[in-house]
């Protein structure tokens, strides 16, 4: 009797528990997006499964017979129709083996991303090798137009000018080209592992410089004052000068004559005193004062015209103004003038002169 309530009571709470197990499920079930679905691959046939298997049998032998070309070619085969990680692990063995590396990375990532325990053991092996891989260096090849340029890469110049080869770790690298003459060009580059690229530059020639500025502008001094003309210099004519002395000499000669004509005259007349010596002497006597008179006038006249200077008068324009400025000046200038005057007497003769200022 009491047994059967205990077992109704425990039967109830099972089914309660079966009940609320399945509600939740259904509840998480219609809570999941359809988004997050994952559609399952489409199934693989018999008959396909049995292809894949035979190209992995075949890659297999392949691979031990070193025969790396068809041991890949077959498990590529065999990773199409079905991925496996086994299959993986060949293909990046069979790419490592021919040298083509950055296949093999690329295959070892992938079976890196999802290691069997039962290849377990290789993860560690596959992972250092991996990392060896990514550390080889590229080779880069740079050239220039036109060549015999100077490269210079991460700051450090290379020991040739182009073209050349160098080899460079993997990540970014400065490379820069300079040539005499031609613009200089830098350029950054992208270096993968193992790889190969060739770099080439066209190196532009450098513009013309500028032509010089204009030379400054040159003063130019004014030219110097015109030299002010020469005085004009009023030069008289010495010819009345010389006509006054030579009839000075002329009348000298006259009055030395007739004056030797009166001493022998009188020589007569004290030998034998006539009335006609007398008159003879008195007159050549008259005609002899009379002439030395005439002849120191015109000497005197002579020698003033020689001895008197003339007034140097000044430039062009100065006597120009002066007259311009001034007429009544040139109306009260001086001037002097010599007039020789004969004397005659009954008994006597001579001659002096009028001089007027």
């Amino acid at each position: 009797m009491n047994d059967r309530p205990i077992r109704v009571v425990t039967r109830m709470l099972a089914g309660c528990l079966v009940g609320g197990l399945v509600l939740s499920a259904g509840v998480t079930a219609r809570a999941e997006p359809a988004s997050a679905k994952v559609a399952a691959p489409p199934p693989i046939s018999k008959a396909d499964l049995a292809v894949a298997k035979k190209h992995y049998a075949d890659g297999t032998k392949k691979l031990k017979a070193e025969d790396f070309s068809g041991a890949f070619s077959d498990f590529k085969g065999a990773n199409d129709i079905k991925a496996t990680p086994e299959a993986e692990y060949n293909l990046g063995l069979c790419e490592d083996k021919l040298g083509h590396v950055q296949g093999a990375a690329d295959w070892y990532e992938k079976f890196l991303a999802h290691v069997p325990e039962k290849m377990a053991d290789k993860s560690s092996e596959i992972g250092k090798r991996l990392a060896e891989i990514k550390a080889l260096p590229g080779k880069i090849h740079v050239e220039s137009s036109p060549p015999g340029a100077t490269v210079t890469i991460d700051d450090k110049p290379e020991s040739a000018p182009t073209p050349l080869d160098v080899t460079l770790s993997p990540g970014a690298h400065a490379l820069k080209l300079t040539e005499t003459g031609r613009l200089a060009v830098e350029r950054s580059i992208d270096v993968a592992f193992a790889s190969n690229q060739t770099v080439s530059v066209e190196l532009e020639a450098e513009p013309p410089p500028p032509p010089p500025p204009p030379p400054p502008p040159v003063s130019v001094a004014p030219p110097p004052p015109a030299a002010p003309p020469p005085p004009v210099v009023a030069t008289r004519s010495q010819l009345p000068a010389f006509i006054t002395g030579g009839l000075a000499v002329a009348a000298a000669g006259v009055g030395t004559v007739f004056g030797a004509m009166a001493l022998h005259d009188k020589s007569q007349f004290d030998k034998n005193p006539t009335t006609a010596t007398a008159d003879d002497g008195d007159t050549h006597s008259l005609i002899s004062d009379m002439a030395f008179g005439v002849a120191v006038t015109f000497g005197v006249t002579s020698a003033v015209l020689f001895l008197t200077k003339d007034e140097t008068g000044g430039s062009a324009s100065n006597a120009r103004s002066s007259v311009a400025s001034s007429s009544s000046d040139s109306s009260k200038a001086k001037s002097v003038t010599f007039t020789p005057v004969p004397m005659v007497g009954s008994h006597s003769g001579g001659a002096g002169v009028v001089v007027r200022f």
